[in-house]
């Protein structure tokens, strides 16, 4: 590894070049740590969002060791069947014929029966480069359901579509055009949605939009299906892209870009944008004043519980990771804004939309360590948990807690979409209830969430 790319930088000398820290060579070159804190929403468990599907994972057995424990870890076992194939089937090719095989048995076994089926590939299948589109077909007419093939390749993890970005455009692939149009808007990328009673579903309904949409609402398959009817979609989060595209462009859904933030400007400039996309539909008149009064309030909102965690903090030294939010520069700015003292930011990536946010915070304190948590150097000099010298007093995300030796941890998931003042409300309300339990069980932290390293 060129001794540019290094383990950890200030921020402030960081912003020049992200990628001395947070550029793929910094880390994915290597074989690199992977922390307890890694696990949780994997593309199996997003694939089988679809309600009523089963999903059949074809790989030779060591791949399938990982999902197969997630599945018993996470609850659902019931839902996957695994196709272990061999050297002489992947050499000569006959897992083809295996396929089909096993999905007349799983079709046979499984109740109740599947209303839909996902055949999960390995990375075997892409360096052989079989073409399975007939055999689809074939699979489909024989029983009765719609098939999808979907794909788990972290060798395409520098293409445009790597598997998380990949498998959530295979679930939306099974929507087909609408016999009818709703107002319905689908929430795309994100893996939980907000309530429906949401502060995003409620700005929604002011412009005339609802309800909000996402395969956590929909009872059946065919409920699921009937999302193709909705006026719009919005992207949430960066995973969502290619699901984007392709329902725009095969059922023709115009889709907005709203991504979460927790500092209060950005926070007002992406409900901006989102107003301006609403107001492009046939958006119902008066939304747009209607929703800055409210949103007026869940600032105000958001400002008191500031004041709480920065009298309740003081100077207690708080490190965030990227395994807690998709947005850890600005949930860190919006922290230094607040009054708290944020020490270290562990993160592998720089996402686009969180730019603005590392140059902002390096103007602002630029003593903040930013640290790659994969670098090989992180494997090893970690503070021992007794130790008197931890690297920081709190932590929000299981990898900040495990890597800074934290004595209390947040546990805040990458998972969850803490998306507007009514997000940055609930963060802020986590940092309080951690810091009012006392000393985390890191451990059982990570166990209860279901992680599975």
């Amino acid at each position: 590894m060129s001794d540019f790319y290094t383990d950890e930088l200030p921020i402030g000398e960081l912003a020049a070049n992200p990628d001395r820290v947070l550029g793929k060579d910094a880390s994915q070159a290597v074989l690199h740590y992977c922390s307890p804190a890694h696990g949780g929403w994997g593309v199996v468990r997003v694939a089988l969002l679809v309600p009523e599907a089963h999903l059949l994972f074809v790989c030779p057995p060591a791949c399938g060791c990982h999902g197969a424990i997630a599945a018993i870890e996470q609850g659902y076992k019931k839902k996957i069947s695994y196709l272990c194939i061999n050297d002489h089937e992947i050499v000569l090719g006959g897992y083809e014929a295996e396929i089909e095989r096993g999905v007349r048995e799983v079709m046979t076994r499984i109740k109740p029966r599947p209303k839909a089926l996902m055949i999960f590939m390995s990375c075997i299948d892409d360096l052989l480069g079989t073409d399975h589109t007939a055999a689809i077909r074939r699979m489909e007419a024989e029983q009765g359901i719609p098939l999808r093939l979907a794909r788990m390749n972290p060798i395409s993890l520098d293409n445009k579509l790597p598997p998380g970005i990949r498998v959530q455009k295979t679930i939306y692939e099974f929507l087909d055009p609408p016999a009818k149009k709703d107002r319905g808007v689908i929430l795309l990328g994100c893996y939980r949605p907000p309530s429906q009673d949401s502060e995003l579903a409620r700005v929604l309904g002011l412009f005339g939009f609802g309800p909000i949409r996402h395969p956590e609402y929909c009872p059946d398959f065919d409920r699921f299906r009937s999302m193709s009817g909705s006026a719009a979609a919005l992207l949430l989060r960066p995973e969502g892209r290619a699901a984007a595209e392709d329902i725009h462009s095969r059922l023709g859904i115009p889709w907005g870009k709203t991504f979460m933030a927790f500092d209060k400007e950005a926070i007002l400039k992406r409900y901006g944008d989102l107003f301006d996309f609403l107001e492009s539909l046939e958006a119902r008149g008066g939304g747009r004043e209607k929703a800055a009064s409210f949103l007026a309030a869940a600032k105000e909102k958001a400002e008191e519980r500031e004041e709480q965690v920065r009298a309740l903090l003081g100077d207690a030294r708080l490190a965030i990771d990227s395994t807690a939010t998709i947005a850890p520069f600005n949930l860190a700015l919006a922290l230094v804004k607040a009054g708290v003292n944020v020490r270290r930011i562990y993160a592998n990536q720089l996402p686009e939309f969180e730019k603005p946010s590392l140059v902002e915070l390096a103007r602002l304190k630029g003593d903040i360590i930013v640290a790659n948590p994969n670098h090989p150097r992180k494997h090893g000099p970690r503070p021992a948990e007794s130790s008197a010298s931890p690297l920081a007093d709190m932590a929000v995300g299981f990898e900040a807690g495990y890597a800074a030796a934290a004595a209390v941890t947040v546990p805040l998931a990458f998972d969850e979409q803490l998306f507007g003042f009514e997000g940055y409300t609930k963060a802020l309300d986590a940092l309080i209830q951690a810091a009012g339990a006392g000393k985390s069980d890191l451990r059982g932290q990570i166990k209860e969430y279901g992680l599975v390293v």
